[in-house]
């Protein structure tokens, strides 16, 4: 995977979900399977076989589903308004295959209270842009964690 140079190359991506604008509850009952998601920096660097991980922000946050990307980022200029709070503008989005739904969401407050995740964007700018690179030692650590929850 490519980084920025002088970064520690990117291992893995953690990839947003706001409750607020998207219903990934309301999605996933309705038994459509997640295969692309919405990105909004980074477009370049987003490249097939590249783990992911999905987090889903507010109060009951955390990593949600692990899985891994099928392409790079394209451009889309009608996405799929269902699910969404307001209809969509068109936007970059990332194929993806989510490997892995987490029958318990791995919280947010453990990933943020580990040392670990300290310098990491989601930690430090958690309204950030989408999405968010991990080192390889955040990637880590997160999947150690993601592991540990049978």
């Amino acid at each position: 995977m490519r980084g920025r140079p002088g970064d520690e190359t990117t291992a893995g991506w953690l990839l947003t979900c706001n409750p607020k604008t998207f219903d990934l509850e309301a999605f996933r009952r309705s038994g459509r399977e997640l295969d692309s998601w919405r990105v909004s920096q980074l477009w370049g660097e987003l490249a097939a076989d590249d783990p992911f991980v999905l987090w889903l922000s507010g109060p009951r946050g955390g990593v949600v589903a692990r899985g891994s990307l099928t392409g790079p980022a394209r451009w889309e200029g009608n996405p799929d308004p269902a699910f969404w709070a307001e209809p969509p503008a068109p936007a970059h989005f990332v194929p993806l295959t989510a490997e892995r739904w987490l029958s318990t969401p791995l919280p947010a407050r453990t990933v943020r209270a580990d040392p670990v995740f300290a310098t990491a964007t989601i930690v430090t700018m958690p309204g950030g842009r989408n999405p968010h690179r991990l080192s390889a030692t955040q990637w880590d650590c997160l999947t150690n964690m993601i592991d540990a929850i049978s």
